[in-house]
């Protein structure tokens, strides 16, 4: 668990329920904030700030900011880049999105849709310079947004989603290849947050 992570939950306990309610719809307006398990283990980060209300009910919206070095095992699955030594670090990126829960019977249940824009350094083992380049991925995913105790305001949330790359910039070649990059990237993960009531105004 990364570093990021155990802060983020070390400074999550101390709230009490009366802090953070959990029930659904409780509240006019509430924000959380959460944070993304798979960049935990890579080097990563990721803070995520959401806002629901009851005027637009049903909907979420979300602010993340994340980075990650990303496994050689994602890298070498697109088969261009198999056995080439390449790494690719995702140094900043900057993602939108909003949740719709359609079910009144399994709030929990979302599908969503955003995008973000990236900013990307690659490398390859034995060569240099690195090479930079920009993308932006629109993104679709199918989650649910689980409250273990109807007291706190923790929640856990999987989820999987796809992206949709499309450069903005190309990297140039390093020793005579160039970095591939799958037209659809899936992805599962967990994010873990607290969601707070908002005082009437």
């Amino acid at each position: 668990m990364g570093s990021f992570a155990i802060v983020f939950i070390a400074a999550s306990l101390p709230l009490t329920p009366a802090a953070a309610q959990a029930s659904p719809g409780t509240g006019a307006q509430q924000v959380s904030l959460s944070t993304d398990a798979i960049t935990w283990p890579f080097d990563g980060y990721s803070i995520i700030a959401s806002y629901e209300t009851a005027r637009l009910d049903g909907l979420r919206f979300h602010l993340e900011v994340f980075g990650l070095a990303l496994p050689e095992s994602v890298i070498d699955s697109y088969a261009p880049n198999t056995g080439e030594g390449w790494q690719r670090r995702v140094d900043r990126a900057l993602m939108l999105s909003v949740d719709h829960h359609p079910f009144e019977g399994m709030k929990g249940l979302h599908w969503g849709a955003g995008f973000n824009v990236q900013g990307s350094t690659v490398s390859r083992t034995g060569h240099s310079p690195a090479e930079a380049y920009a993308t932006f991925e629109p993104i679709l995913r199918l989650g649910y947004q689980w409250f273990p105790s109807a007291r706190s305001g923790l929640f856990i949330t999987p989820y999987a989603a796809l992206g949709f790359p499309i450069h903005l910039s190309q990297p140039e070649a390093i020793g005579g290849e160039v970095y591939g990059e799958a037209a659809i990237l899936p992805v599962a993960s967990v994010q873990i947050g607290w969601r707070f009531p908002m005082p009437p105004r």
